[in-house]
This record gives C-alpha cells, sequence and structure tokens, in this order.
C-alpha cells in the first residue's frame, strides 16, 4: 500500500505542531508501507519526499493564490497511491483534486482548529469526506 502524505510543514520547514506530527506519522509508517510525503517549499533531502516551490508565473501573487499553485503543482505527483493524507488547510486542495483525478480515497487531518480560528465551524463537506480533526 502507498500513502501519499501532503504537507506545508516538513523538516527543516516546521513552524507547528502539524509539522511535527507529519514527521513522526511517517517516520512510523514507513516501517510498515510505502509513505511518500509531499511537502511545500524544500524539504529534507530523504527517500520518497519530494517538494514544490511557488510556480514562477504565480511570485507576484498574493498568498492564498501561491498556495494553491502549489497545491496544483503536487496533484499530478499524486498518481500511484492508493491513500492521499492530507495536513492543513494548505495542503487539502492538493489533496481533494488529487482524490478525483486519481480516483483515490483522501484523509484530511485538520489542524489549529482552536477557538477563534476563522475556518474553523466547518458547514459543508463534500459526499463522503471524512476528516480528523485535531489541535
Amino acid at each position: 500500500m502507498r500513502v501519499d502524505f501532503v504537507t506545508k510543514e516538513y523538516p527543516p520547514n516546521i513552524y507547528g505542531g502539524a509539522g511535527v506530527h507529519v514527521t513522526e506519522l511517517v517516520r512510523v509508517l514507513r516501517s510498515e508501507i510505502e509513505a511518500r510525503v509531499h511537502a511545500f517549499g524544500t524539504p529534507v533531502a530523504e527517500n520518497s519526499t519530494y517538494g514544490y516551490t511557488v510556480p514562477t508565473s504565480l511570485s507576484e501573487a498574493n498568498a492564498a493564490i501561491q498556495t494553491l499553485g502549489v497545491d496544483l503543482e503536487i496533484v499530478a505527483g499524486l498518481s500511484g497511491a492508493d491513500l492521499v493524507h492530507s495536513h492543513t488547510w494548505y495542503a487539502n486542495f492538493a489533496g481533494h483534486l488529487g482524490s478525483l483525478l486519481h480516483s483515490i480515497p483522501h484523509v484530511i487531518t485538520a489542524h489549529s482548529l482552536e477557538p477563534l480560528r476563522p475556518w474553523k465551524p466547518i458547514t459543508l463537506m463534500p459526499r463522503g469526506l471524512r476528516v480528523l480533526f485535531t489541535s
């Protein structure tokens, strides 16, 4: 089984709990399954770990558009996975599109959902979507 993880945070680019969570989860799972990491920026040099930077054509765009551009770059790399697991809103669009394009299940782990975060009240989920919330 191959699980592809999509994340904004992965060593050395960790600034919060989501990055620690993904790093440890991948470390443990790699002894049992094929686990690939698709991370924003330049990740640590390790097997089956891929980095994606903002497309040059979007270098002057606002941060939200740049994030979507990175997500679109990641989608093609998910081909061949049995499951995609995304972490944080930055990566969820890539996971969702990868799931649709490659006909694979998508698991979301939603981090940083403490009170007063503007995205905490999630009111609409695509049919069949299952979400794991952490804080």
